[in-house]
C-alpha cells in the first residue's frame, strides 16, 4: 500500500512544479494522512450511527452526542494508536496517559458539538445536520491536535534522547 501512495505522489509531484502545491500533495497523500481520512470516516460512522439510532429512539440529542461521542473516542484512540499514527506507548501508565490526552482534546471537541447542537436547537435546525457540521470541524481539529500534542513522535524521539 505504502509503494501504491508513493508512485501517486511521485507522478503528481513531477506534474506540479508549485511549490504549494507541492507541500500540499505531500501532506495530503501520505500514509497517515490516508488512514487517518479511512478510521476518521469510520469514527463518524460510529459517532453518526450511534447519535441517529439513539436519537431516533426519542432521546435528546445533546445526550445521544455525548454517548456517540464516547463510542467513537475509543474506537478513534485504538485506530489512531495502531494504524494512523503508530505510537510506540508501552505500559498502562504511558498508555493511560496518552488516551487521556487524546479524550480531553475530544472532550473539547464534544463542547464544541454540543454548542452547535443547542444553537440549532434554539433556532429549531435540524439536529442531524449540526452533528454534520459539527464532525467536519471535529476531524479537522481532532487531526491537528492529535499530530502535535497527542501521539507526537517528536516527543517519543526527544525522551530516547534524554534516556541515553
Amino acid at each position: 500500500m505504502k509503494e501504491k501512495i508513493i508512485k501517486v505522489r511521485t507522478f503528481l509531484l513531477k506534474h506540479f512544479k508549485n511549490q504549494y502545491l507541492q507541500t500540499l500533495i505531500m501532506g495530503l497523500i501520505s500514509y497517515e494522512m490516508l488512514s487517518y481520512m479511512f478510521f476518521g470516516l469510520g469514527t463518524c460512522i460510529v459517532d453518526y450511527g450511534v447519535f441517529s439510532s439513539i436519537t431516533a429512539m426519542g432521546l435528546d440529542e445533546l445526550i445521544s452526542n455525548i454517548i456517540s461521542t464516547l463510542c467513537a473516542i475509543l474506537f478513534a484512540y485504538v485506530t489512531n494508536k495502531l494504524w494512523v499514527f503508530k505510537s510506540k506507548t508501552h505500559g498502562f501508565v504511558e498508555v493511560f496517559g496518552e488516551f487521556l490526552r487524546f479524550a480531553n482534546v475530544r472532550i473539547f471537541t464534544l463542547v464544541m458539538t454540543e454548542a452547535i447542537l443547542i444553537v440549532s436547537k434554539l433556532f429549531r435546525g435540524n439536529p442531524y445536520i449540526a452533528k454534520a457540521v459539527a464532525m467536519v470541524l471535529t476531524v479537522i481539529l481532532n487531526y491537528v491536535f492529535s499530530k502535535l500534542f497527542i501521539f507526537n513522535k517528536r516527543k517519543e524521539t526527544n525522551n530516547e534522547y534524554k534516556e541515553k
